[in-house]
């Protein structure tokens, strides 16, 4: 596929936000994930879950889904209690399965699971992995996973660049355009060196790791 995208909205912390869905465009509600979708008016083409975190939010939610699914069952997947994959994991391989390589996740963050915050973390690795590119999306916040590569923030940016080491180390680390530099320096996953860089207004920010992988996460500023 060329510029079309996956976009799996969970049940972590979630802010209403144009989703940017576009034609071609593939959107998946995960779980109680939907409760944000039903209540922005918006239709996913697949939810898919077990369903338990939904049916603590109230019946209407669960009614609606029943609905959907006794009239368009192509539009629901009903994941068995005991698997192996997390919801969203399973929406991941659902959009690789049908050719998406841009993942875009919401609500993957937050809300009264750290477990699950972290495995969706594990998640954008899991995408990396599997030759494509995925971002966890907040209001004003998001995180990706660099892996032997270098990644580009454009001019204009306000607020903060954060980098933790995914894995034990990771080498030629280099930091530009931002507040603090770093040039081919070696990080460590006990030493959080790398939290709260501040962008530059004027400059392109750009971090480079030559051997290792990072997750970054970047915080703009809502007034810039």
């Amino acid at each position: 596929m060329g510029t079309e995208k996956c976009i799996i909205v969970s049940a972590g912390d979630f802010t209403p936000v144009e989703l940017g869905k576009k034609e071609g465009d593939f959107l998946i509600a995960c779980d109680a994930g939907f409760r944000y979708l039903m209540e922005m008016g918006i239709l996913p083409d697949l939810i898919v879950g077990d369903f338990d975190s939904m049916a603590e939010l109230g019946p209407q939610y669960s009614e609606a889904v029943r609905e959907i699914a006794q009239q368009e069952p192509g539009r629901v997947m009903q994941l068995d209690v005991h698997k192996d994959d997390t919801d969203t994991m399973k929406a991941v391989r659902i959009g690789l399965e049908k050719g998406y390589r841009k993942f875009y996740l919401y609500g993957a963050l937050g809300g009264r699971r750290l477990d699950h915050t972290l495995a969706n973390i594990q998640t954008l690795l899991f995408i990396k992995h599997h030759d494509a590119t995925g971002y966890i999306m907040e209001q004003n916040q998001l995180l990706l996973v660099a892996e032997n590569e270098t990644i580009h923030f454009h001019r204009g940016m306000t607020g903060t660049l954060s980098v933790f080491v995914l894995g034990d180390r990771a080498e030629g680390v280099t930091e530009k355009g931002l507040m603090y530099s770093l040039d081919r320096a070696v990080l460590t996953n006990d030493y959080p060196i790398g939290v709260s860089n501040e962008f530059i207004i004027d400059e392109e920010a750009e971090i480079t790791v030559e051997h290792g992988t990072l997750l970054i996460t970047a915080k703009w500023d809502l007034e810039g």
